[in-house]
């Protein structure tokens, strides 16, 4: 695997380059996927599901992935809340992460990260991480931790996937801003056709540029974004991922609100049920023959059948985007007939028009493209021009 013995060097020297182009070189645990990722057919009940532990570490993030025995955290709360991962750990028989992943660099992510990597109870194959640093001393303990000890580090990029047993997680790596909670990777987890999605604190402006880059969002159960914060899961995202369910973690009378009167109304309004942290504690969900099952430590348990709608979400989609004036058949023999020579595409997932050289164009899936001749076609298919390239 390519190492990077000197990650707060090499994050520094990213930081002084005006683009972030990101690594070139990847371990082979992760795979550019230019493509759909096809996935194993396996049977679910033997090996066991794909399961997602949210733990009540109060207010912040902390949620193990957990597949054949093989385990992803994604973050570790905040600074002092580390050893409630640890402790999670060890009541779950956990001796060997293979994944750490750290969203973005807020302290309420990363800040127990530090004391889960030191635990020698716990082997940590590999850390997945952003390019975005902050400057904080906690930041840079946890990252001269990372060097001392030659971590196998991972800076991912959109569209690359790991593999967690027979689950796929795929990568969704915005370009660095300033505010970094737009910086988070969301990572969107595929286990035989159920799906789960994950996006660390990422506010509307990152839920906007996901779906106009054709990422695909749906999913069975959405992390909620920042906690449940208003500025998080606006309505176009939230209809997008099209969830049964939304798990929020955030702490019991939290400074901040959260979760957010705004984001419980849209849930609501959309009879997507809410479980809370800070009311139910630690949540468990497995996937696993067509079901979630879901229990708390508080006590609650749910068997949750897979709706079969929300499995063929983007199919339908793409059904309905492309039949207002003719067939499916027809739009997909149209597309592959102009794709050379059509002088607009559409993003089938966000219904936003881009001119062909737009270089949002160039991030967007294939199978998220749909071409048009003129401007006039594809504002009759309900499509909306892109503020960026604005096509005419």
């Amino acid at each position: 695997m390519k190492k990077y013995p000197k990650v707060l060097s090499f994050i520094l020297a990213i930081v002084c380059i005006t683009a972030f182009s990101g690594c070139d070189v990847l371990d082979a645990v992760l795979t550019t996927s230019d493509t759909n990722t096809t996935q194993t057919d396996t049977n679910s009940s033997a090996d066991g599901g794909f399961t997602v532990h949210m733990i009540d570490i109060g207010q912040g993030d902390s949620i193990l992935l957990e597949c054949n025995d093989e385990y992803m955290l994604i973050d570790a709360g905040e600074l002092g809340q580390g050893g409630i991962v640890n402790d999670y750990l060890k009541d779950h028989n956990v001796t060997q992460l293979d994944y750490a992943l750290i969203t973005h660099p807020h302290s309420d992510h990363y800040g127990g990260m530090l004391d889960v990597l030191k635990n020698e109870s716990v082997t940590t194959k590999n850390i997945v991480m952003t390019e975005a640093m902050n400057t904080t001393r906690t930041w840079e303990k946890l990252v001269d931790y990372i060097d001392q000890k030659n971590y196998n580090v991972i800076f991912p990029k959109t569209n690359d996937t790991i593999t967690l047993g027979n689950t796929t997680l795929t990568m969704y790596v915005p370009e660095i801003v300033k505010d970094l909670n737009n910086c988070s990777i969301i990572v969107r987890a595929e286990y035989n056709g159920m799906s789960a999605i994950f996006t660390g604190d990422a506010e509307s402006s990152e839920e906007k540029l996901i779906l106009d880059e054709g990422f695909n969002v749906q999913a069975n159960l959405l992390k909620a974004g920042h906690h449940g914060s208003r500025t998080s899961t606006n309505k176009k995202f939230l209809s997008a991922v099209n969830p049964q369910i939304a798990l929020i973690s955030c702490g019991k009378n939290n400074d901040y609100g959260h979760p957010h009167k705004e984001t419980v109304k849209k849930f609501n309004d959309a009879n997507i049920p809410m479980y809370r942290t800070d009311e139910l504690g630690s949540i468990v969900v497995t996937f696993n023959n067509s079901n979630m099952s879901l229990s708390t430590t508080s006590g609650t348990s749910e068997e949750i059948a897979i709706s079969q709608t929300d499995t063929t979400t983007t199919e339908s989609k793409t059904s309905d985007e492309t039949s207002s004036n003719t067939s499916s058949k027809t739009s997909t023999t149209t597309k592959k007939a102009t794709q050379k020579t059509a002088k607009y595409v559409g993003n089938k997932n966000s219904k936003v028009l881009h001119t062909k050289d737009c270089a949002t164009v160039s991030k967007m899936s294939d199978a998220n493209k749909v071409y048009f001749n003129t401007y006039d076609e594809a504002i009759a298919q309900g499509y909306t021009p892109a503020k960026d390239c604005n096509p005419q």
